[in-house]
């Protein structure tokens, strides 16, 4: 039994994964053998396409990360593995002292599943599973361009990215990533939050730019006439970062452009990799919210 949540809310949690799960039409569940983790890894390399022998993560550090401690669950659908998600045990040093948490790698759907809600039904389950082992935060980091995974983080799971990092991996050679900087944010996830269970239950009213520049917000990026990301310096409290609509489209057209794009998301989002704002949220128009830190 957990002993950083009541009963109550911990059976609320394994509820919450497991009426996600229903959604995504799959059964999501902790990974023990070498088979099923070395499935996992197979999950991870259909997403990554990496070069010829390559892995994305080799099968004896998954089963090292497991059988330390950490988190590896599979979601099935029909008795196939569809998706995968593998975490470690981390920390973060705070003003009181170090701060235990779950640090989330890697999370996948198989090409063809990831529009069916895998991804959310993963990160319910780590959820619940971080919960009943006593560990109330899960960080992990994501591109700040790909809108559709912000929108999950920040908006339907209710994290907050708490930090920018610039060319945080260095090159990376898959297919996805190569040729990129590999510039990150950094969500946190506060498992035990009331933030997070009212962002789970939809509780959250959604935001608008419009709405929010009518509240005093200003706008720190968007798009010139010319279709280019155009930085304007902003000095208020709560500031928006408009992000591309596609940015895997954009890559594939235009490499100048999606350079662009990542140069400019850099500069706007500078507050939050220098511990000056973070990012609350996504506006239903595609806007970072960036709130300065009190």
């Amino acid at each position: 039994m957990s002993g950083i949540v009541s009963g109550e809310r911990l059976g609320a949690a394994w509820e919450d994964a497991r009426l996600a799960a229903s959604r995504g039409r799959v059964q999501v569940r902790a990974l023990r053998t070498v088979a099923e983790l070395n499935e996992a890894r197979g999950v991870w390399d259909a997403v990554w396409p990496t070069v010829p022998g390559a892995t994305e993560i080799t099968g004896n550090l998954i089963r090292a990360i497991e059988h330390a401690g950490g988190y590896v669950s599979g979601a099935y659908a029909d008795g196939v593995m569809v998706g995968s998600c593998l975490a470690f045990l981390g920390r973060t040093r705070e003003d009181a002292g170090w701060h235990t948490h779950l640090h989330s790698h890697i999370a996948a759907a198989t090409p063809g599943n990831a529009d069916r809600g895998v991804g959310t039904a993963l990160k319910l389950h780590q959820r619940a599973w971080a919960l009943e082992h006593d560990i109330d935060r899960v960080v992990w980091t994501f591109d700040p361009l790909v809108r559709r995974n912000a929108r999950l983080n920040l908006v339907k799971l209710g994290a907050v990215a708490v930090d920018y990092l610039v060319d945080f991996y260095g090159r990376m050679d898959d297919a996805l990533n190569a040729g990129e900087p590999s510039d990150r944010l950094l969500a946190q996830w506060d498992v035990a939050s009331d933030r997070v269970a009212e962002a789970l239950s939809g509780a959250v009213a959604a935001w608008t730019r419009a709405d929010l520049l009518a509240a005093g917000a200003a706008e720190a990026l968007v798009v010139g006439d010319d279709g280019e990301p155009r930085v304007i310096p902003a000095s208020v409290r709560t500031t928006l970062v408009a992000l591309p609509g596609d940015i895997v489209d954009i890559r594939r057209r235009d490499g100048g452009l999606a350079r662009a794009w990542r140069l400019a998301v850099r500069e706007a989002l500078a507050p939050v990799g220098a511990g000056a704002a973070y990012v609350v949220g996504l506006t239903t128009d595609g806007f970072y919210v960036v709130e300065e830190r009190a």
